[in-house]
């Protein structure tokens, strides 16, 4: 999917990427993100462009794609704990293609969506994290994220022990 091009709408927003190239999102769209909804809020007299610092111009695209899929619909919350490890199980067959993309553009994606309050797609992000993560040994999820750092087991206890939450919420 294409970025859209800079359009003059009231059905529109204006938005500069990171490298200030000029975009523009439906407003409908739009709204399912709290910094662009916030932005429209304080600006609905002028049309000040927002400027994306913290979002990588590649991952606009993706995030685009997600707010314009979105737009209209509501989106079904992904049931917690997870039952499997298949995001198709998990969440319908357009979201679950949507995260199935290289470990650091999800990242990245999970960072974009929640640096401009995309919760539902941090929501999908992080689901598709865990579900990489489900039914593997600790090995496993190094390999996995790449994590070349071993730690001692003073270090692998003191974490055990801080986060037992997480241990007693999958009993």
């Amino acid at each position: 999917m294409k970025l859209n091009p800079v359009k003059s709408s009231n059905e529109f927003i204006s938005v500069l990427t990171k490298d200030k190239k000029p975009l523009t999102i439906k407003k409908s769209a739009a709204m399912n993100s709290a910094l662009l909804r916030k932005h429209i809020e304080e600006n609905k007299k002028t049309e000040e462009p927002i400027t994306l610092q913290e979002v990588e111009d590649k991952i606009i695209d993706k995030l685009w794609e997600y707010l314009e899929h979105v737009d209209g619909h509501e989106v079904k919350e992904i049931e917690k704990p997870l039952t499997t490890n298949d995001m198709k199980n998990e969440t319908d067959d357009w979201s679950a293609n949507f995260v199935d993309i290289p470990l650091e553009d999800l990242v990245n994606l999970t960072k974009g969506a929640s640096y401009m309050g995309i919760r539902t797609l941090v929501d999908l992000c992080c689901a598709k994290l865990a579900c990489m993560c489900m039914d593997k040994s600790e090995e496993e999820i190094f390999n996995v994220f790449n994590i070349n750092e071993t730690l001692t087991e003073e270090e692998k206890q003191r974490l055990r022990e801080e986060n037992k939450w997480i241990e007693n919420n999958f009993d």
